[in-house]
């Protein structure tokens, strides 16, 4: 479907408002516009599909060039890094095994003279702290050296992506999870992961403050979610229920919208003591969401006819000359009104009458009960 077809579709619409509004009637015009909006959405419904892979393509590939842009600053640059590593290590190791042949030969020397001269002991025990101290360095530098292979295999397995799992690292590399845990925890303390994060349960590394931040939104609705669900289930109110509860809350408001556009106080009573009343209703659905499926007439119909009619008798009123067909027309929505509110106020009171039922049935038992333990001087 093209733009020339679009733009027929808008203006049948536009011609069928206008024709509505010249002729002030408005009985045929739902019928008429649902034929052209089922058209206008076979329109929208193509365009999607047309734009759909364009757009996913575009998505795709800017996402892909920011991961690309946002690496470089994700992670410390380990070169420098590496070699100062590397040379400290070898080079700590050498003078670890200096100090150490050194140590052997003075050794070898107390064997062969069959006694322990107190130049050679004395220098022995001068040797061996620092024997001892450079080899611990070069054990250490040989662990930083193991760290940052480990911390090369994490971006790998990240596979350019700001989040990953820790199952999978371990699953990856061998090794246990609480290690993957306490080894991402102290690069991320080195700062090597320069925006990293571990989620609350230890269970995913995030490198970006961008998914991080995303990360607590998304747990902060769902921990909405839980406690709305929690409440749910407390009051016995079903995903079902609360959605009609919401979508007729939304039609409350509209209703006060309309009220507070019209200025005229017969009508505008009207029109409040209708939002009470359906305000009434959604409160008794609310506590009682059992009974739902006893508005769902209601919602499919009388409100959506309501908010029509006061939208055209809004309209109506905005029109500076009030000519005998548009006060026809405000009159009938008027009388319109007035059916609705009773229709609404005998639905209330149906709800209400099963509840009215179990009262007087409780009442009535406990007349007969106390009647029959002598509790009262007369019979009920």
């Amino acid at each position: 479907m093209n733009q020339n077809d679009f733009k027929y579709i808008g203006d049948e619409i536009k011609e069928i408002v206008q024709n509505a509004i010249d002729s002030e009637d408005f009985t045929q015009l739902n019928q008429t516009l649902k034929s052209g909006l089922e058209k206008a959405t076979e329109a929208v419904n193509y365009g999607m599909k047309t734009a759909e892979k364009t757009v996913t393509d575009t998505i795709d590939s800017y996402q892909m060039k920011k991961d690309k842009k946002n690496a470089v600053v994700l992670y410390r640059n380990m070169t420098g890094l590496k070699t100062g590593t590397m040379l400290y290590t070898v080079f700590s190791y050498l003078f670890g095994g200096a100090f150490g042949i050194s140590i052997f030969v003075l050794i070898m020397v107390m064997i062969a003279l069959g006694s322990v001269p107190f130049g050679v002991l004395l220098s022995t025990v001068i040797l061996l702290p620092f024997c001892a101290l450079f080899f611990g360095i070069g054990i250490n530098g040989s662990r930083n050296l193991s760290m940052i292979k480990r911390f090369e295999r994490y971006k790998q397995y990240l596979h350019g992506k700001t989040y990953g799992e820790l199952a999978e690292f371990a699953s990856m590399s061998g090794k246990k999870m609480d290690f993957i845990q306490n080894d991402l925890q102290k690069m991320i303390q080195k700062g090597w992961f320069l925006q990293g994060h571990l989620d609350d349960e230890r269970t995913c590394l995030i490198t970006s403050d961008h998914t991080y931040h995303d990360y607590l939104q998304l747990k902060e609705q769902d921990h909405i979610r839980r406690q709305e669900e929690k409440l749910r289930r407390e009051r016995g109110v079903s995903p079902e229920a609360e959605k009609l509860i919401q979508e007729g809350r939304a039609f409350v408001e509209t209703i006060h919208e309309c009220n507070e556009a019209i200025l005229d106080e017969t009508i505008s009573e009207k029109i409040a003591s209708i939002e009470e009343i359906v305000d009434d209703i959604f409160d008794y659905i609310e506590n009682y969401p059992i009974q739902i499926e006893k508005v769902k007439r209601l919602m499919d119909y009388y409100l959506p006819t309501t908010v029509k009619l006061l939208k055209a008798y809004e309209e109506l009123d905005k029109q500076a000359v009030q000519g005998e067909n548009i006060l026809s027309a405000k009159k009938e929505i008027e009388e319109s009104l007035d059916v609705l509110c009773k229709a609404y106020k005998k639905k209330l009171d149906d709800l209400f009458r099963e509840q009215a039922w179990d009262v007087s049935s409780d009442i009535s038992v406990l007349k007969t009960m106390l009647a029959q333990d002598g509790l009262t001087d007369k019979d009920f």
